[in-house]
């Protein structure tokens, strides 16, 4: 069962667009999950500990605009938009490993053009360029890395050591209490795999 380990701030991070949709669907019903909150809670801690950001142009281009508005905040200081259109169609071992991702059971979606579509750039750019972390929440990215050779050296980032960041950040009683609350919720499909504890507390190896 995986714990939490502290990333050295320089190192290289992709991220992909859905470590910044957390809550997304319910963002306009529910105050709890706006933006803002998300920005209070985790995403300004999580965005801040890093050093070194990479976030494809496509992901970049995927964000809505009030959350591509934060990220802007950060380009230029930790935070750099980067591109494969040197590459693309170009450089053939490039090309083979973005085909062979793009391919992949888990990645390959035949009725859409765009699902995916980031991530699997994403990690082509990150093996490429021999990018050690790859920031997901999806937990398809884990067992893509797993069974395809290329990514065995990239190591996934899950959502959960983002919010073990933000925790270990401080803040207030509220805000710590709501990062709780957004690992039982978020981290769900891990938590019930056995693939990470049930707590957060638990994940960074703290008392309740």
């Amino acid at each position: 069962m995986n714990k939490f380990f502290k990333i050295k701030k320089e190192s290289l991070i992709i991220v992909d667009t859905c470590v910044f949709m957390v809550g997304v669907e319910k963002r306009q019903t529910n105050p709890e999950y706006s933006l803002e909150k998300m920005k209070q809670n985790w995403l300004n801690d999580a965005l801040s500990y890093f050093e070194n950001i990479l976030i494809h142009e496509i992901v970049y281009s995927e964000l809505d605009a009030a959350t591509r508005k934060i990220v802007d905040e950060h380009i230029g200081k930790n935070i750099q938009i980067v591109s494969d259109k040197d590459l693309f169609d170009k450089d053939p071992e490039f090309m083979r490993i973005f085909n062979e991702i793009h391919d992949h059971p888990l990645m390959y979606a035949p009725f859409s053009k765009t699902k995916n579509r980031g991530e699997v750039h994403s990690f082509a750019y990150a093996c490429y360029y021999g990018i050690p972390y790859f920031s997901s929440r999806d937990t398809d990215a884990c067992d893509v890395c797993k069974e395809i050779e290329d990514l065995n050296k990239i190591t996934i980032v899950g959502f959960e050591t983002m919010l073990g960041i933000a925790y270990k950040a401080g803040g207030n009683k509220e805000k710590r209490k709501a990062v709780k609350a957004l690992y039982k919720e978020f981290c769900s499909p891990k938590i019930k795999q056995g693939a990470i504890p049930k707590t957060l507390a638990e994940f960074l190896g703290e008392e309740e």
